[in-house]
């Protein structure tokens, strides 16, 4: 029978290649899904907002040329300032709702639900045509966008 010799150094080199193979498989893991997201939310804005650009600062997305509001029709809507809307249960009803300007999925979750906390049901239902920001912290919804509402 041969014996090995294993020294302290063979065992700090195991892990310390280990650790490296882990760090290669978090950093790619990383880079891929933050394409998906990327993308996702590149598409969501093309469909949202065609041929617009813009900059996004505390009161909303504004056009760099003209300092108006994007998406907007008339000069009364741009110094609007965003406010979300009150709703009550029993408020929304039915299977389909068209998104207006103020609304957010907590607001819509209560109007359906009467419990905001439950707004992943309808980003759920409707995943293919909400976007997120890159960072993938926010859902994005429209004015005009039409929502399932699962039951």
């Amino acid at each position: 029978m041969a014996e090995t010799n294993k020294s302290p150094k063979d065992g700090l080199a195991l892990v310390v290649g280990g650790l490296f193979i882990l760090a290669l498989v978090f950093a790619t893991y990383n880079y891929f899904n933050k394409n998906k997201i990327v993308e996702k939310t590149n598409n969501v804005s093309e469909n949202v907002l065609p041929g617009e650009t813009g900059n996004l600062n505390g009161e909303g997305a504004t056009d760099n040329k003209q300092g108006q509001a994007l998406g907007t029709g008339t000069s009364a809507q741009t110094s609007q300032k965003w406010e979300a809307t009150n709703y009550k249960k029993g408020d929304i009803k039915g299977p389909t709702y068209t998104v207006k300007y103020g609304d957010t999925l907590w607001e819509i979750a209560e109007a359906v639900y009467g419990n905001g906390a439950q707004w992943h049901k309808i980003l759920n239902a409707n995943a293919s045509s909400i976007g997120f920001l890159p960072n993938g912290s926010q859902a994005l919804i429209f004015p005009g966008q039409v929502l399932t509402l699962p039951s």
